[in-house]
């Protein structure tokens, strides 16, 4: 049996990276539309801990979530294996990919 490799998306959340559709910025109007959508189905759920969302993450069921990441920092989280990612965002040390945010380790 196969296991489906999961991400930190912040504030000791993880998320299946096989069921991720999308991630988007919070702060547009169809960020807007799909948050209120699913709160309206009860398929919304607040990553944040009430700080700020920083990105919106749509599963492949419909489900909505609220990150306080980046989608740049979640893109980097989800992927497997550094020469993966665009040779814009590439890091030398892969590690760096895995650390948490100084903020997420107060907590």
């Amino acid at each position: 049996m196969a296991t489906a490799p999961f991400a930190h998306i912040g504030m000791n959340n993880v998320v299946s990276t096989g069921r991720v559709l999308v991630i988007i910025p919070p702060k547009t109007i169809t960020a807007n539309r799909i948050m209120d959508v699913a709160k309206g189905r009860g398929q919304f759920i607040d990553c944040s801990r009430g700080r700020s969302h920083r990105a919106i993450i749509l599963l492949d069921d419909g489900t909505v979530l609220a990150s306080t990441k980046t989608p740049m920092t979640l893109m980097k989280r989800f992927s497997l294996d550094p020469k993966d990612l665009p040779t814009d965002f590439r890091q030398d040390d892969a590690e760096d990919m895995l650390e948490f945010d100084e903020e997420d380790e107060e907590r």
